[in-house]
Formats: structure tokens, sequence, C-alpha cells
């Protein structure tokens, strides 16, 4: 039931961010207190209007924070939400990504 209405909620977000011009990623790996490491992104874009808009996209499990894990796992994110990656135009990071 959570997931349908996640889809629901999200869907018009996708839509303007499918739609933006130019779009960017924020990105944080970081270990939970069961030394789960987790991986949280967030994106910006522009409306139609020229309004940046930051939203929360998703929050993934790594196996470890080597760079073709981040990679990998954000590159699912993207496919699995229907983010162009044709407009992505920045990437921004907290600290260091191992």
């Amino acid at each position: 039931m959570l997931e349908i209405l996640a889809e629901v909620l999200e869907e018009p977000i996708h839509m303007d961010i499918r739609s933006s011009q130019a779009i960017s990623l924020e990105i944080d790996e970081s270990t939970d207190v069961s030394v789960s490491r987790q991986l949280d992104l967030h994106i910006r874009y522009l409306d139609k209007e020229g309004q940046v808009y930051n939203q929360f996209l998703d929050l993934v499990s790594v196996m470890d924070g080597k760079a073709d894990t981040i990679l990998s796992a954000v590159k699912t994110v993207l496919l699995k939400k229907g983010i162009p990656t044709e407009k992505l135009y920045g990437l921004g990071t907290e600290g260091q990504l191992s």
C-alpha cells in the first residue's frame, strides 16, 4: 500500500523533473547505526517558469562506498525513475566519497 501511495505522490514530481531544462544531483553516502551503507539522492531542477526546486529522490543501500558501486546505484535510480541523464548538468556531494 505504501509503495502505491508513494508512486501516486511521486509521479507529478517526476513529470516536472522530466520536463525540466536542466537537473543536478546531490548525493551523500553514509553508514547507519547498524553499519549498513546508504546512498541519499536529492535532485535539483527548474520548473517551466525557471523556479528551482530541491526534491528527495531516493535512499538506497549500497554494499560499499567505492566509486563503481555508487555510480551503479545512481544509474539504477535514474533509470528506474525515468530521469533524463542528458539533462544532468551538475553533481554535488558532501565530504568525500570513497
